[in-house]
């Protein structure tokens, strides 16, 4: 064999190697503007208190959904429901909505979506805050709900999220 029949050989082998080092994969994120919907278009449907506003948002392979609760308080960062469809669960709320999960084991609680954890508080002004956490798991999501709501009402029952249910438009995903 020839040194010249080598040379296309080796000059094919060259440029399909560096035809590999010029290909650049670039990842972008895909963020939409959120969309206000109906209570009944969110994942878990809330039953037993007053909402304001409800909100659905895509980001990239997750979808969040948030509903401002009514307030009467003067706390801050407090009284959302936040659900969230994503290929893990989630251990904490996404920042934007300031509030947090607290560390330790909370109490085991269950509605018809199934096991969560909650931990209640009574503030110095006489406010009790009710925080939950829940996942569960369908056949290709994982749905993760927090929740964070003060109340100034001492008689405002916050047993409300005991009542949390699966929507239809849940199996969608």
């Amino acid at each position: 064999m020839s040194s010249i029949s080598t040379v296309p050989l080796l000059m094919c082998g060259i440029v399909a190697l560096s035809g590999c080092q010029l290909i650049q994969q670039t990842r972008h994120e895909q963020i939409y503007d959120p969309t206000e919907i109906a209570a009944y278009q969110l994942p878990a449907l809330l039953e037993g208190v007053e909402t304001v506003k409800s909100f659905r948002q895509s980001r990239n392979d997750e979808t969040w959904f948030w509903t401002q609760l009514e307030n009467n308080t003067y706390l801050p960062g407090e009284n959302y429901v936040v659900q969230i469809i994503s290929r893990s669960p989630f251990k904490q709320p996404p920042n934007m909505f300031s509030f947090t999960v607290p560390e330790g084991d909370g109490q085991l609680v269950y509605n018809d979506i199934g096991p969560y954890q909650q931990w209640t508080e009574t503030r110095e002004g006489g406010e009790r805050c009710l925080i939950a956490r829940q996942s569960t798991r369908g056949d290709n999501f994982w749905l993760s709900v927090f929740t964070h709501y003060c109340t100034a009402n001492e008689h405002q029952d916050l047993v409300w999220i005991h009542q949390l249910k699966p929507s239809l438009l849940l199996e969608g995903f």
